[in-house]
């Protein structure tokens, strides 16, 4: 039994709304939905949230989907995504955030037979680093048992901000990475600020078609090759830039 649980919020400090932000009708949460119900051993998709008021949008828009919702703790995301997993009793949880639209069903295909044969505690295409999947392309898998005991011990901030951090960075469980056939992590199509959002506009308007879940990670990775300029913004992006902010949180945490 798998669970996809996404984190998702309005309060984006880039690009506010950004993950119901429309083009066309469609919004990157939407995307990413209709992929995961794509997946057959998918048997829960939960959106877990805040309860700050502006996150409110999310009560309709899944009512709107058919799908389920999760509201707690503004700060602590760890603590937000533990009483998620349990409060729908989830034991083989699928951890994507509403900002990576465009994740690969093949690859989490391949990840879920990966993770019902080996069992493993955390199992990822993205950590522990140096990634080779594109920067959007996020995905994990870990058991319940795996999240009960880092939220038991997580203590940094960098810890209960990004959630799977103790997981793959403590040494303590059983975690497998799994690595793109050839090195993709130059290629970033996931939103964060306005000009991923016009990316995305672009690669829906590149894929005009009702079934768009069917545009996998090489189809979006040769159209940014053939329209490099698309992409020239990024040249000074790092990838989890977001993390130097966490490790500052850190430092301030150890020192005090």
């Amino acid at each position: 039994m798998f669970h996809a649980i996404i984190q998702a919020r309005m309060g984006s400090t880039r690009l506010p709304g950004k993950v119901l932000r429309k083009y066309k009708g469609k919004t990157p949460l939407c995307i990413l939905v209709d992929r995961l119900k794509k997946i057959k051993k998918i048997n829960k998709i939960i959106i877990s949230t805040t309860k700050l008021k502006e996150d409110n949008v999310f009560n309709k828009y899944c009512k709107k989907k058919k799908i389920f919702i999760f509201k707690d703790d503004t700060n602590n995301v760890l603590k937000r995504f533990y009483k998620t997993a349990k409060t729908f009793n989830s034991k083989n949880i699928i951890r994507v955030t509403s900002d990576c639209p465009f994740i690969d069903i093949k690859t989490l295909k391949k990840m879920i037979n990966l993770q019902i044969k080996n069992n493993y505690d955390y199992l990822a295409n993205t950590y522990p680093l140096p990634c080779s999947f594109p920067d959007g392309s996020d995905i994990e898998i870990f058991t319940d048992e795996t999240l009960k005991q880092t939220f038991k011990v997580a203590k940094l901030p960098s810890e209960k901000e990004h959630v799977t951090k103790y997981m793959w960075s403590s040494k303590k469980f059983k975690i497998f990475r799994l690595k793109s056939k050839i090195n993709l992590s130059k290629y970033r199509y996931t939103v964060d600020i306005l000009e991923d959002f016009k990316l995305f506009c672009f690669i829906l308007d590149s894929f005009p078609t009702k079934d768009f879940y069917k545009i996998g990670m090489m189809k979006i990775v040769n159209l940014i090759k053939k329209n490099p300029s698309e992409v020239e913004y990024q040249k000074n992006i790092k990838r989890n830039f977001g993390w130097n902010k966490s490790i500052k949180k850190d430092l301030k945490y150890l020192n005090d």
